[in-house]
């Protein structure tokens, strides 16, 4: 206990800071409770504070005089010395975490378990390595220096640790990161779900091994008496083999998981995820490692590599030196479990490399991802991205310029401009001062990507790549880049906004879209997200009454979100009669509240009711239902959705059974292909059985056939304009996959209509564009 009492000066202050941070990060969303969050902040700051203590500990146990006949063996001395510090580091960093439980006692703590898994996983085993190795460095360097040993231990591993880690984010592919002394990082800020797998464990593993490692080799040379590391002479005196031989099996262990640390999950390069993938394909402008099951697909996902390339090089004036290289994974678990992303595409400008796991063609982010590392020819000369002084990274400008060339980067709904006159009708629209700094990570990506994006695609199309060249390499210089300030641009932009005239209904129908905010905007947002997705894994398993319990713990922890309701029906509706009654009353309450509930999730109730009504054969309901869910604001596929079901209603042609099994099962065991399929041979001039035919081809691949029935659908005419835009964006993907160029023809033919949408123009020039490509 002396040792500790030497020190106990700066054991109180350090357990003072931890304290004070407590105290003050309580004061941040997420931060305020046992979760990741507060795990990984804790774990930089005990880092610190562990080091320090550590270091001072072995400065205390050097000041005091210990006879040569009290000493005891070298080995047993360090171990119990380690011991102590560690476990004074760990009694310090508990601090923070006891403060956050006690908050958690009147703060929502979405899940215990969870948050203290993670700090004990992080901070508090951050604290014993870090105890030990400050103890370690101190001890080597001496109680007579004690401003060094304490700069020394504190500051030198972790500049070594940051460096390595900032080494590892440089030279290989993941986006998450696993650090020796702060432990593990996620990556990307868009994955709610955030797990701790086996790899945490196996890099702790390798950290504590690396330690021991340490610790052996400081007992090779550890003088009992005096409490220091010296080079020639120690007492006891002996060859001290078994501290050589336990540093010597140490190092090897840390050297053998580290080697095996791809496999393991925490240290993956770019050759573990190649040979995870199995297949590679080269193309002029790319190298393209794919997943081996993907093999059939590749010619066609390999071409559209190359045309979104040539597009994006096109609008930006610039090109790479090299080839990019392209991961493509399976899907998204292969992503998530390889790189660290699991929602979201990512690239790496600095290593020109993008990552994208298999989507439905054309795949719907690669142009985006594409930009990302076409920028790096004029991005800073590190990380070839938009950075202010090769330091501070601009989100929204770097964002903002993918959204910008990947132009409207979604044909089913309003293009980036659109999006920002609704968000602006709607009061949700985020300032540019918010966007083009650090606080763009605070805004929801719905609302921040279609801003940025919609700013800087003004920028391009009024003053052209060259001016968005040069201020996206400057880290946001407009000055420079156009000659006026950025509140001058601005303006110029909000009035090119103004002229923008959307309907009201098409301002509210995208409500939904805005609506949720950024992920410190939510409650329990990782512990929400995972539970969604092990409830919805349980459904499918048929475990029911796990996957309601869990929805129902969601339910109860966002009590204002009406999505997570809207689900819990889903899973109550199959149930017993009093779960089933449950489910209706959920859904009539959510129509019932217009005042909180967005007009989109009400249209989705009514139509849940209306299904479970017309399983009982209650028409009239059904009728009643989607006719007030069809007079909601709703956006366009949502509506077009609700218009062809009040069609197969009120339909009382031959066809009229078949589309109303098709949409509500009225006809038992008939499956919805085969009611199309029926509904065309009643009433082969009816275009809609055909359409629906159609989407049925193409959900089962048979791309000729889906071309022919949209084909015939178009020509026979259907009940609305959005049939008619949804028809003829599926035909032209069903027509370009199956080789029928002539019809891919006909829908760009359609989709350049004068009564459709700037999206399908837009979409129309994008398949003319693909068929030049395809035949140049």
């Amino acid at each position: 206990m002396s040792v500790v009492r030497g020190a106990r000066l700066h054991i109180a202050i350090c357990a003072a800071i931890l304290l004070a941070y407590a105290i003050v990060i309580g004061f941040l969303p997420l931060f305020d409770v046992l979760g990741f969050e507060l795990a990984f902040a804790t774990s930089i700051v005990v880092a610190i504070t562990g080091l320090h203590v550590g270091a001072a500990l072995a400065r205390a146990r050097q000041r005091i005089p210990v006879t040569f006949a009290s000493a005891g063996f070298a080995g047993r001395s360090v171990l119990a010395a380690a011991a102590r510090a560690s476990a004074v580091a760990v009694a310090i960093a508990l601090v923070p975490g006891l403060v956050a439980a006690v908050r958690g006692l009147w703060h929502t703590t979405c899940d215990w378990w969870f948050g203290i898994s993670c700090y004990a996983a992080l901070p508090l085993a951050t604290a014993a390595l870090a105890g030990a190795l400050g103890w370690a460095i101190g001890t080597a360097i001496g109680a007579n220096r004690p401003v060094r040993s304490g700069f020394v231990a504190v500051l030198v591993p972790l500049v070594a640790l940051v460096a390595a880690g900032l080494h590892r984010l440089y030279a290989a592919p993941p986006v998450f990161s696993f650090n020796a002394l702060v432990g593990y990082f996620p990556g990307s800020l868009y994955d709610e779900n955030v797990q701790l797998t086996a790899a945490v464990g196996w890099a702790r593993l390798e950290a504590l091994l690396g330690l021991v490692a340490i610790l052996a080799f400081v007992a090779t040379r550890f003088d009992v008496p005096s409490a220091r590391f010296r080079i020639r002479e120690v007492r006891p005196h002996g060859p001290r083999v078994g501290a050589y031989a336990l540093a010597t099996v140490a190092l090897a262990g840390a050297v053998v998981l580290h080697a095996f640390g791809g496999e393991l999950g925490f240290a993956v390069d770019a050759d573990d995820i190649a040979d995870e993938l199995g297949g590679t394909i080269e193309t002029p402008h790319f190298t393209i490692h794919y997943a081996k099951e993907l093999a059939a697909e590749m010619p066609l996902i390999a071409a559209d590599h190359e045309f979104r390339y040539g597009q994006v090089v096109a609008q930006l004036g610039a090109a790479p030196d090299g080839k990019l290289t392209s991961f493509y994974f399976a899907n998204r678990d292969q992503k998530a479990r390889w790189i660290g992303a699991r929602d979201v595409e990512m690239a790496k400008p600095w290593r020109e490399e993008v990552y994208l796991d298999h989507r439905a063609f054309p795949h719907p982010s690669l142009r985006h991802e594409i930009a990302h590392a076409v920028a790096s020819a004029f991005g800073d000369p590190i990380f070839g991205v938009s950075t202010r002084r090769l330091v501070l990274a601009n989100p929204g400008i770097i964002e903002g310029l993918a959204v910008a060339t990947d132009w409207p980067g979604g044909y089913d709904h309003p293009t980036p401009h659109q999006q920002v006159r609704a968000m602006q009708a709607m009061g949700m629209s985020p300032s540019i001062d918010d966007l083009l700094s650090l606080r763009f990570l605070t805004v929801s990506s719905a609302r921040g990507y279609a801003t940025a994006g919609s700013f800087l695609r003004f920028l391009l199309d009024r003053y052209g790549a060259p001016a968005l060249r040069a201020m996206y390499g400057s880290g946001g210089d407009f000055d420079a880049a156009y000659g006026k300030p950025r509140a001058t641009l601005e303006a110029e932009w909000l009035a090119m906004i103004a002229t923008i005239q959307l309907p009201k209904d098409a301002v509210e129908g995208s409500r939904e879209r805005f609506r949720a905010g950024s992920v410190f905007a939510r409650p329990c947002p990782h512990a929400n997200a995972a539970r969604r997705e092990e409830a919805a894994q349980l459904f499918a398993a048929n475990h029911r009454a796990n996957a309601v319990a869990l929805l129902r713990d969601v339910c109860s922890d966002a009590p204002d979100e009406p999505r997570y309701r809207l689900e819990l029906g889903d899973y109550l509706v199959g149930g017993a009669p009093g779960e089933r009654t449950e489910a209706e009353s959920i859904w009539h309450a959510l129509i019932a509240d217009a005042e909180r509930v967005t007009s989109s999730i009400r249209a989705e109730a009514s139509e849940r009711l209306a299904h479970l009504a017309a399983a009982h054969g209650d028409l009239a309901t059904v009728h009643a239902l989607i006719d007030a869910a069809a007079a909601l604001p709703v956006d366009d596929n949502q509506h077009r959705q609700l218009l062809a079901e009040q069609f197969a209603l009120a339909y009382q042609g031959p066809a009229g059974a078949a589309l109303r099994g098709y949409f509500f099962g009225t006809v038992p065991w008939f499956p919805p292909k085969l009611s199309a399929q029926i509904g065309t041979y009643a009433e082969p001039t009816l275009g809609l059985p055909h359409y629906l035919l159609g989407l049925q081809d193409a959900t089962s691949a048979d791309y000729p056939a889906c071309a022919a029935e949209l084909d015939r659908g178009l020509a026979l005419g259907l009940p609305d304009l959005v049939f008619v835009e949804n028809g003829a964006r599926r035909l032209a993907i069903c027509a370009f996959r199956a080789g029928d160029y002539a019809r891919t023809t006909i829908a760009i033919a359609w989709l350049s209509g004068n009564a459709m949408t700037e999206a399908d123009h837009l979409l129309a020039r994008d398949w003319q564009q693909r068929l030049v490509f395809t035949f140049r």
